[in-house]
């Protein structure tokens, strides 16, 4: 994964939200209160220590980085050449939802992230690769999308 820096073209980072960092700590609390009545604070304290370490690790492993830099696509640990890309397209809420669900292709790469309404389909013209398109969730398409084309 390259780093972003100040020669970057593009750089996104995309995080866990919000409101879904306040589901997880009412989903804990509501979990402290489950094992704290039967038993005792100490159990329920570990437990729930338990829980926000594996929801935290989850955050930093779900966390998706785009980076273009060098005529190098970069998502995740995935990375492309940009002399491969045909056109990126821009997609809205709608059309987003299409090419993530029924219209799919099983031997696309999709780095999706559910909480994410808006992203770029990479298009790819390399023979040798059987992967016709990239699915990549962003909330700044857009840019992503003039960047690449």
């Amino acid at each position: 994964m390259a780093k972003s820096n100040s020669n970057s073209e593009f750089a996104e980072r995309i995080n866990w939200p919000f409101w879904l960092w306040l589901l997880v700590a009412i989903m804990i609390a509501s979990v402290y209160l489950t094992i704290w009545a039967p038993f005792n604070a100490l159990a329920a304290t570990v437990v729930c220590i338990l829980m926000a370490a594996v929801f935290i690790y989850s955050s930093f492993k779900s966390r998706l980085d785009i980076v273009v830099i060098n005529n190098w696509l970069y998502v995740g640990n995935a990375k492309i050449e940009c002399k491969f890309i045909k056109k990126a397209i821009v997609l809205n809420k709608t059309d987003y939802l299409r090419v993530r669900g029924p219209k799919a292709d099983p031997a696309s790469f999709s780095a999706t992230r559910f909480w994410i309404s808006t992203g770029v389909k990479v298009e790819l013209s390399d023979k040798s690769d059987p992967t016709p398109y990239w699915l990549i969730s962003s909330k700044k398409a857009k840019a992503l999308a003039a960047v690449l084309n």
